[in-house]
């Protein structure tokens, strides 16, 4: 039994109908033209998307819209989006209370906006794509280690939001390319006991060719422009990982220079985690420590499962096991996600052997 029934049965109505609309539109009826030519249809901006714009309405500030939207088009929960906000619950709820009245005040109405206007909150639904895409493909509650019905979907918008403009925003390329790199990856995540595989464990023959081309045509794109984002910075990193033949023979010195252009870009935490163990694959453990040690968010990161994992993975690469031992325990202590558990619980088992 899902833990929310009627969540669950609305996430399978929506992928139902997503499925046979898409299998709708692949339907092209012949017409009588005289040389015999169809014109391709022409493409057509999905509901769920105009929602989304609807949502990222300027009147509201841009933390509204984004939670407005993952609450109304996305069907995510409140403590899904406080999650993401790093916020409480109660918050969430007063912000998008008083996101709804506000365009209920001004009086808007689905659709997509004019140019102008488009191009403004275009932006903020790349920024719930990405949230939607992240949830799903990291899985922060429930049993299973991966939500494909979410990254689907998100893949499926940016594809929507790239086809339907031939001048659409480059960093929309960049997320389509990060999607279709993380997503190539997918098959390979799984373990046989239900926690995730992490990138040096995967079985790189069962990552998706076709996705991993088409994330390079997509970065191909993106770099037509001057904008730098983070997602070029992110889908970069992606690209480096899903065109190295091995993890031994990944270029992690460029890896660890986009990371730099990444935090400086968008700084957090998890940038900050994952440029240190690039940084331990390219200089050593050692430099991968002190890089974690330098990670100025000392008590977020005592609390930090994934920086405390990490700071375990270095340790037992030096021979130092008690210390990466106490590092999972602790890890163990703040994880809650039954996926990463199971992970973390792998890890501890094969280091006490």
């Amino acid at each position: 039994m899902p833990t929310d029934p009627n969540a669950w049965l609305l996430r399978v109505a929506h992928n139902v109908a997503v499925d046979a609309l898409r299998a709708e539109r692949r339907l092209v009826a012949l017409g009588t033209e005289p040389n015999g030519v169809v014109d391709p249809p022409e493409p057509q901006i999905d509901d769920e998307l105009q929602l989304m714009f609807l949502c990222c309405h300027p009147v509201l500030p841009r933390a509204a819209q984004i939670a407005l939207t993952l609450k109304i088009a996305s069907g995510f929960t409140s403590a899904q989006i406080a999650r993401a906000f790093v916020s409480d619950e109660r918050t969430i709820e007063q912000r998008i209370v008083r996101a709804k009245q506000r365009l209920r005040d001004e009086a808007v109405t689905l659709g997509l906006p004019d140019p102008p206007a488009y191009a403004a909150r275009v932006v903020s639904v790349l920024d719930v794509l990405y949230l939607v895409f992240n949830e799903g493909h990291a899985m922060p509650s429930g049993d299973a280690a991966i939500d494909d019905g979410l990254c689907d979907d998100a893949l499926r918008l940016v594809r929507i939001l790239c086809d339907i403009d031939d001048e659409a925003p480059t960093a929309a390329h960049a997320l389509r390319a990060l999607f279709c790199f993380q997503a190539s990856r997918v098959p390979a995540r799984r373990a046989d006991d239900g926690s995730l595989l992490l990138l040096h464990e995967q079985d790189r023959t069962r990552w998706r060719a076709p996705l991993i081309e088409e994330g390079l045509v997509s970065l191909g794109r993106a770099a037509r422009g001057r904008e730098l984002t983070r997602f070029h910075l992110e889908a970069g990193i992606a690209a480096s990982h899903a065109t190295a033949r091995s993890h031994v023979d990944t270029d992690w010195r460029q890896i660890v220079g986009l990371y730099d252009q990444l935090r400086a870009c968008a700084p957090s935490p998890i940038v900050e985690v994952n440029r240190a163990l690039a940084v331990a694959m390219s200089a050593g453990a050692i430099a991968g420590l002190d890089e974690l040690d330098a990670i100025p968010e000392r008590s977020l990161l005592a609390r930090y499962p994934y920086a405390l994992a990490a700071y375990a993975e270095l340790h037992a690469s030096l021979g130092h096991l008690d210390a990466a031992l106490s590092y999972l325990d602790r890890a163990l202590a703040e994880q809650t996600a039954p996926a990463q558990r199971k992970l973390l619980l792998r890890k501890r088992a094969a280091i006490s052997r």
